[in-house]
């Protein structure tokens, strides 16, 4: 809504404008690409060499793209994420990523800095195999729509991080947009009538199938769901891996995921609501909350915005309904026709990741943690029981540690580690007792190179409901299972469960994925073989999140095994020196 809007809404063609960004119709500050949110799609054949330049045109701030879902194998310097594989792009500064496009699928590109992407910096990514034979191509008729949803807030996104750990914690999302547009800010013409920013729209022919590739590149902890009025949707790819295909009627979709369905347009050719609505932060209840549309256009008919009701509340469910990856839920779900993710089948064949034994079997478990926090809880200042109830915030960590990386790369200047610098759950910064007081460290677990590694998340459930997405830089990993177990869960409990065999995997061909959620008070079982070595990120893809530490790396093999580092590859980190004045250090 800048002056390249001109008169947007009530001319609605100039929301159409070259550099107009519409959004919901409030103005903010965005962080665009190319004077474009989303940003450009970037589409490519499989077995592409990929060379973007970036140009940092900012004023005052770095930035990194990560290219979320390429595994980067033989190029993990191009996996974008400050100091772990690159230095920060400085402003005024430029770098190009070079990489193949070895896997095909949906993916997307986003800033990896504070909160770039919350604002703006993402895009989509689409590799076609070159010969576009795949096993589910047959499926579809048309493969034309990418739909790029993210929660949006009014407030900046560095504001809102502000805000959240230093005043109250009560920033949500206030909207959603779909590829850049949505309905929100009402506009009052001169006749009394009220006019909106216009909401994306998919146009269809009717009697076709439609493939439509879903990325929610979203930052906030606001889950998705979907659906479309009078049509089902058969889903036929996660996280760009096939599975067989299954048709439902709703789709939850979390940050950081993508889900390609087909929809077939054989209903009577019209306009159709396609609805979305938020749940966590953007639900207050069952019947309110966040919420966006867009339209299913039947180019048969005229172009309008269908005349059924905007709400929160998604069309009544029945015990029929199917809905895919449900919120707060696992394999226990209830209705049996929730679909969660471990019941679906990938089109992939087993790998050495499903074997009976495992090398590496990691527990992870997090919460809020009502510690003092040294970044927003000063301990004997404004300690967390020294604030008021609704000042507080609790600490996300993964195994009581907080994420702190050093001040450069730890993939190109490893050599800079200083002995017993690295962290873990059995090396603690100068042994502190992690449950009751802060540890902040730079948290890496090693694993072996083509070992199989077994990571159990667990969330604890001790505070408020959340189902947090974690990602995994570097490789797909197959989810074996998930469960919400109710109450508080402990790494004992899980332990304890497993032991007396409650606790069921699935070790033929469950679906491969690089983004998956835990229940609130349940677990997450996800396996990988890891056969890319490097250090790789893994962290929870809500934004505010990560920023404080809710993230760890997996180191890979050992730096021997790591790819050659490119020529002239850029360093960084702190500049020290000692200056003698009258024989006195200053």
């Amino acid at each position: 809504m800048s002056k390249a809007c001109h008169d947007c809404p009530f001319n609605v063609t100039d929301c159409f404008m070259p550099h107009c960004v519409s959004a919901d119709g409030v103005q903010k500050r965005i962080y665009a690409v190319n004077r474009q949110v989303p940003g450009p799609l970037v589409e490519v054949c499989e077995d592409d060499l990929v060379v973007v330049e970036v140009r940092n045109q900012m004023l005052s701030e770095s930035t990194t793209i990560h290219w979320h879902g390429f595994n980067q194998k033989n190029t993990p310097y191009m996996d974008g994420v400050p100091y772990v594989t690159q230095c920060p792009i400085l402003p005024g500064q430029s770098f190009t990523y070079s990489f193949e496009a070895t896997t095909m699928g949906t993916f997307f590109w986003h800033s990896h800095i504070g909160s770039q992407k919350a604002d703006g910096m993402f895009g989509p990514m689409i590799v076609n195999r070159r010969d576009l034979i795949t096993a589910v191509k047959a499926l579809y008729d048309q493969d034309e729509h990418r739909m790029i949803i993210s929660d949006w807030n009014h407030l900046p996104g560095d504001s809102g991080i502000t805000r959240m750990y230093h005043y109250k914690p009560d920033v949500r999302p206030k909207s959603i947009l779909v590829n850049g547009r949505g309905h929100y800010r009402q506009f009052e013409v001169d006749d009394g009538s009220t006019v909106y920013t216009p909401p994306a729209v998919f146009p269809v022919d009717k009697d076709k199938k439609y493939r439509i590739r879903l990325i929610n590149a979203g930052a906030q902890d606001c889950p998705i769901e979907m659906s479309i009025d009078n049509h089902t949707m058969i889903v036929i790819s996660l996280d760009s891996n096939d599975i067989v295909a299954t048709e439902v009627d709703w789709i939850t979709i979390w940050q950081g995921e993508r889900v390609d369905f087909i929809v077939r347009t054989n209903q009577k050719p019209d306009n159709y609501w396609i609805r979305y609505r938020g749940y966590s932060t953007c639900r207050n209840n069952a019947t309110s909350g966040v919420y966006q549309v867009a339209i299913l256009h039947y180019n048969e008919v005229p172009l309008h915005e269908p005349t059924s009701p905007i709400a929160y509340q998604i069309p009544k469910s029945t015990n029929a309904t199917r809905v895919l990856n449900p919120f707060n839920s696992g394999t226990e779900s209830w209705p049996i026709t929730n679909i969660a993710i471990p019941n679906l089948t990938s089109l992939d064949a087993n790998d050495v990741s499903l074997s009976e034994k495992v090398d590496h079997q990691v527990y992870i478990s997090f919460d809020f943690h009502n510690i003092d926090n040294y970044d927003f809880h000063r301990k004997h200042l404004y300690g967390y029981n020294q604030v008021p109830s609704d000042r507080r915030i609790g600490s996300l960590q993964l195994n009581h540690i907080s994420l702190k990386l050093p001040q450069f790369p730890l993939l190109s200047q490893w050599q800079r580690l200083a002995p017993g610098s690295l962290c873990n759950s059995t090396h603690t910064p100068k042994n502190l007792d992690c449950k009751t007081e802060q540890c902040a460290c730079t948290h890496v677990i090693q694993v072996k190179l083509n070992s199989v590694v077994e990571i159990v998340l667990i969330d604890q459930g001790k505070s408020f409901t959340v189902n947090h997405p974690f990602h995994l830089h570097g490789h797909f990993f197959r989810v074996v299972a998930e469960e919400n177990l109710g109450g508080v869960v402990t790494i004992d409990r899980v332990k304890q469960l497993d032991k007396e065999g409650k606790i069921k995997r699935r070790l033929n061909h469950p679906p491969m994925k690089d983004t998956m959620k835990t229940p609130g008070g349940g677990y997450t079982i996800v396996r990988f073989h890891a056969n890319n070595p490097g250090y790789w990120f893994f962290h929870c893809h809500f934004d505010q999140h990560h920023n404080v530490g809710m993230a760890l790396v997996v180191k890979v093999g050992e730096h021997k095994d790591f790819p050659k580092k490119p020529k002239g590859f850029p360093k960084c980190g702190s500049f020290k020196n000692s200056c003698l004045l009258n024989n006195k250090k200053l």
